[in-house]
């Protein structure tokens, strides 16, 4: 056989994966692959050398009677081994060091994410127990004082709203009353009786706001002459109405029922007449089956009523009667 055939017969082949593998491989990563190697090369080496102890203290004491002879000095070999042995006791010992600035700052860094995350919950916790403080979130007599300033506030601003709106001097006079009852219930912490003060003037300046016209209607039926004697005497006559806004929508009211003494949130209901003018207004509607003059009163902005605006008999000014829901 030939020297090139013994060669090709003792030279092993290579897995076609792994040296396509090679092929592929950038230079970083195998430079990531000889680090990784060298690494492990190094911990065997060192775990090697910690199991071959007996190794390695007989090399020390070559090392140390070669070092005692060529400075000359009479060193015994008892004194050789308790060296040997004073070194491995001290082999892994951690001397910590002196305390100083040096030393605290390291420590410092050493723990600074330890550190920031303490800091920033004691900030956390210090600025949500001064919101709660300062917003009358706190319980006892702070929250209540805190609470009572801030309804105190919103009555001088219904107040104060009131006051532009009304037209009416003794609106404006209770409005200035109302502040000054608010102020003893804030300096007394009384947040139950602010609040319902408050409640009454929203209300107040809601109806001083409010603008429509109340119309009689014309479809269906349009007036009642009442007498039962389930209403306890209340007889009379009556148109019925409806509330209409600037834009001709009807607004829905809340109304007294007079014959039950309930308040309802009506649509229509009906007001009490002169038996003069239920008669003219029946007649006007049989004329043609529509109401000519329709508009019975006029709600105007600033006002706390209705002004009735259907004139009576001789163009008389009517006063507002009762009212019912029912018929």
């Amino acid at each position: 056989m030939s020297r090139s055939a013994s060669q090709q017969a003792t030279t092993p082949e290579l897995d076609p994966a792994i040296v396509a593998a090679d092929q592929k491989l950038t230079l970083a990563e195998m430079t990531r692959v000889m680090d990784v190697a060298r690494t492990l090369r190094k911990e065997r080496s060192v775990a090697e050398r910690e199991l071959n102890r007996e190794e390695t203290i007989a090399m020390l004491r070559l090392k140390l009677r070669e070092a005692a002879d060529l400075a000359g000095d009479p060193v015994t070999d008892a004194e050789i081994e308790v060296a040997i042995k004073h070194y491995f006791a001290n082999l892994h010992e951690f001397d910590p060091p002196e305390p100083g600035v040096e030393t605290f700052v390291a420590g410092v860094y050493v723990r600074r994410y330890e550190i920031v995350g303490w800091t920033m919950a004691i900030a956390a916790a210090a600025l949500l127990t001064w919101g709660w403080w300062f917003s009358g979130m706190m319980p006892g007599e702070r929250r209540k004082e805190l609470r009572s300033q801030q309804v105190y506030s919103q009555v001088e601003e219904v107040t104060s709203s009131i006051e532009a709106l009304t037209t009416n001097p003794e609106t404006a006079s209770a409005a200035e009353a109302a502040r000054a009852e608010a102020a003893t219930y804030r300096d007394r912490h009384d947040v139950s009786a602010l609040e319902q003060l408050r409640d009454r003037l929203l209300n107040q300046e809601s109806v001083l706001k409010d603008e429509y016209r109340l119309m009689i209607v014309t479809d269906g039926q349009t007036g009642v002459d009442r007498y039962s004697e389930d209403t306890g005497g209340l007889s009379g006559y009556y148109v019925i109405v409806e509330a209409v806004d600037s834009k001709g929508n009807t607004v829905p009211m809340k109304v007294r029922n007079a014959e039950s003494g309930n308040h309802e949130q009506v649509n229509k209901w009906a007001e009490q007449v002169p038996q003069d003018v239920y008669e003219r207004v029946k007649a006007d509607k049989e004329a043609d089956g529509i109401v000519d003059a329709r508009e019975f009163a006029v709600k105007r902005r600033g006002e706390t009523d209705v002004e009735v605006t259907l004139p009576g008999a001789g163009g008389a000014k009517l006063e507002r009667g009762r009212q019912i829901t029912t018929w």
